[in-house]
């Protein structure tokens, strides 16, 4: 079932589309829209199917700007769960991250961040221990996963609580945002 027809001159309007343009991208004539949006014509389903087809493919478009994939970094480092604490500083500050994601094997089982060892760093007085502490030992459970389509909206608020999130296509995770990704939209 199709939109009711007063929806192709607001959608259209929305996209900043000309009838010209809407015409021409949907493969109908621009009198015919014209006809549509002031009432004049009672259109072939054939038509109008086309026409908020077009319209369903520029929203699409539109949306694809806010979106997980604009910002997601794909170079995702991780460390396994039986690695110390110091070669994850060391991964760390190699790559400029400040949080990993933990694996067991080829399966993500946790995250660490630099929180994680700073909070265990504090709590330690024997600072030559560190060498035998593990990953294992101070994660945090893994991050949130998304598809990559997500719009930016819920990862914001989800950064909010966690220190990344990971994006996922067709459930394999392939992206992480952190909070500091979220600068890529202001530097666009």
């Amino acid at each position: 079932m199709l939109p009711k027809l007063e929806e192709i001159q607001k959608r259209r309007k929305i996209l900043k589309l000309t009838q010209k343009k809407l015409a021409l991208l949907s493969g109908v004539s621009q009198s015919l829209i014209a006809k549509i949006e002031t009432n004049r014509i009672d259109p072939s389903y054939k038509n109008v199917k086309k026409i908020f087809t077009t319209l369903d493919l520029e929203e699409d478009k539109n949306m694809s700007i806010g979106r997980a994939s604009d910002i997601h970094n794909t170079k995702i480092i991780g460390i396994q769960k039986s690695g110390t604490i110091i070669e994850a500083s060391h991964l760390m500050n190699k790559h400029g991250y400040s949080q990993l994601i933990v694996y067991e094997d080829d399966i993500i089982t946790g995250s660490i961040s630099e929180e994680n060892i700073t909070n265990y760093i504090s709590k330690e007085e024997n600072l030559k221990s560190l060498q035998n502490i593990t990953v294992k030992d101070i994660m945090s459970s893994e991050f949130p996963q998304i598809e990559e389509t997500t719009p930016l909206e819920p990862i914001t608020y989800l950064l909010k609580h966690y220190p990344a999130v990971l994006t996922t296509r067709k459930g394999k995770v392939v992206g992480m945002i952190t909070k500091a990704d979220l600068f890529k939209l202001i530097i666009k």
